[in-house]
């Protein structure tokens, strides 16, 4: 068995199948995991979504899902405009909620066979909260939104404030997404994932026990990050 790990895939169903076949995923067999940010911006959102599920993938929540679940639990009467265009933008809204409402903050793995000496993974959508030791501590908005640290988690994109892993501390490898301007991001004990496919650029994952990324080229028009 081998276990891989994807980056952000915002709707990029071709190429997340790409990936699939560049890796020679084997269901039944491989194991899949993603960063979460699945859902938004990109072509085919449900058909992403699809392939995870009947890969029976790990998802964590990413920003774009907690956003989603957030507008989908309100009553109708207090959305705004903007909340109902965006639910306009999908089919199957109740497939979506009910898929991605149980989708974890984190995912633990642990005792795997890892370089350095390291066993064990972390994998979350955004980062970690500085300050803080035990995830289960941390604010769950931290985990699904971070980029740079303020101090105090009020301002968690500030491209003036340092990036968040220069300020945390934990043990093994974080696996994260979230950041496509960041790009590909590796070093002893992070694995950076966001490569910006949605935007024009490549699909990224990670292979756990190669060690190993693979990547492949998205099918998107280049566009500036929003």
């Amino acid at each position: 068995m081998r276990t891989l790990i994807v980056g952000d895939v915002h709707g990029c169903s071709a190429e997340l199948q790409d990936l699939l076949e560049k890796f020679a995923f084997v269901p039944g067999k491989d194991k899949l995991i993603s960063v979460g940010d699945v859902i938004n911006k990109g072509p085919d959102v449900l058909g992403a979504l699809r392939i995870l599920k009947d890969l029976d993938a790990q998802v964590v929540l990413g920003n774009h899902e907690a956003g989603f679940l957030k507008i989908w639990q309100l009553p109708p009467w207090q959305r705004r405009p903007k909340d109902n265009e965006r639910l306009a933008a999908y089919r199957n809204l109740g497939e979506i909620a009910d898929y991605i409402k149980d989708w974890p903050l984190w995912i633990e793995l642990p005792q795997m066979p890892l370089p350095q000496g390291l066993t064990d993974i972390t994998v979350v959508h955004a980062g970690l909260e500085p300050g803080k030791v035990n995830i289960a501590d941390m604010n769950p908005h931290c985990l699904v939104s971070i980029r740079t640290w303020d101090g105090i988690g009020t301002n968690l994109k500030n491209p003036k404030n340092p990036p968040w892993h220069q300020c945390a501390q934990w043990s093994g490898i974080v696996v994260f997404g979230h950041w496509a301007v960041q790009g590909l991001y590796l070093t002893p004990k992070l694995r950076g994932l966001d490569t910006g496919c949605v935007y024009g650029r490549k699909l990224s994952a990670w292979s756990v026990e190669e060690d190993k990324v693979y990547q492949v080229n998205s099918r998107q028009t280049k566009r500036i990050f929003d």
